[in-house]
């Protein structure tokens, strides 16, 4: 009896996986067929406000949104120019002109033999100069720092202001395993990452920078827009060649080849203490070095500021009209 209860135990345990496995593979198939009609979408999407130019530095791909004083603005890991007018919307003064550019390795702009934050700098303003504009207020997100600090290192006239919100500046601390294993695995498939921007945000947001602590405060208007960064990343693959090209460019950043105090042009550090992406010393760093620096930070926020737009968006707001 015992034996037949056994051997009856192990056909049912092979009948459930059975059906578990046919379940997955039909869930998976649909969201396979979703995820085809999703990345078609957003790549007609990349493109419709894409520019792409030659200027004597390289390709570069950029987008201009509003009228008024020039914003060039710099986006951070796995975005484009598209990243950059979401984070100008949200946080930007809306009498600006937005020059929203994709670094290297990003949508369009390819990536050149010397892929370096000084050539990005010089593509900087080889699209300024074909652009005729003469200065802009430089606004650096994240990974977009290095090559913002640069672009106001070598081009000091160029430069009205320089806004680092959650910016890198100085040599990044080593990956944790979580980090590693993400840019191992889920950089590298779009539908792995399309997945778990749909199914598990929440984690993805962790990783990033963003803890549950401060999730859990999101607002609804909150939500959306994390929603929409997401959504604008897919398929990650667009993006992918400048995220691998920034862990190599940015693996090392000394004073001797970011002279940062070189800067003279007025700058504001913005932060959130909790960043667990870009830590907070490096706006410790920047504000310290940078003679007219201004720091706003915040004890909680993590990487995307959440509780906090309103009241940088105003900052920002004061610090441009003080340039005028």
């Amino acid at each position: 009896m015992s034996v037949i209860n056994k051997s009856t135990i192990k056909k049912i345990a092979v009948v459930v996986i059975c059906v578990l496995i046919s379940i997955a593979v039909v869930f998976l198939g649909i969201q396979h067929k979703r995820f085809s009609k999703v990345k078609s979408e957003q790549i007609e999407r990349a493109n419709a406000k894409s520019i792409v130019v030659e200027t004597d530095q390289g390709t570069i791909e950029y987008a201009i949104s509003g009228k008024g004083d020039p914003v060039l603005m710099i986006h951070g890991a796995g975005g484009g120019y598209d990243q950059g007018l979401l984070l100008a919307d949200r946080f930007l003064p809306k009498d600006c002109m937005v020059i929203a550019v994709s670094r290297f390795g990003y949508l369009n702009t390819p990536l050149p033999e010397e892929p370096t934050p000084d050539h990005q700098a010089a593509l900087y303003m080889s699209l300024l100069d074909k652009l005729g504009i003469d200065k802009v207020h430089v606004v650096a997100v994240s990974d977009g720092g290095p090559s913002g600090l640069k672009f106001s290192i070598n081009y000091p006239e160029r430069v009205k202001s320089l806004t680092m919100m959650c910016a890198k500046s100085k040599t990044p601390p080593k990956l944790t395993t979580v980090q590693s294993v993400v840019f191992g695995t889920i950089f590298n498939n779009d539908f792995l990452f399309w997945m778990i921007t749909e199914y598990i945000q929440s984690d993805l947001l962790n990783v990033l920078g963003v803890s549950k602590e401060v999730q859990e405060k999101m607002t609804l208007d909150e939500i959306e827009m994390a929603r929409e960064f997401f959504e604008i990343m897919t398929p990650i693959s667009l993006r992918k060649k400048g995220i691998f090209n920034a862990n190599v460019q940015f693996k090392e950043l000394s004073p001797e080849d970011y002279p940062i105090w070189e800067i003279k042009a007025p700058t504001l550090v913005v932060h959130a203490e909790d960043d667990t992406l870009q830590p907070f010393y490096y706006a410790e760093y920047t504000h310290e070095k940078i003679p007219n620096s201004t720091l706003l930070s915040f004890k909680e926020g993590g990487h995307m500021f959440f509780s906090h737009h309103a009241e940088i968006a105003e900052a920002i707001k004061r610090f441009f009209s003080n340039m005028l």
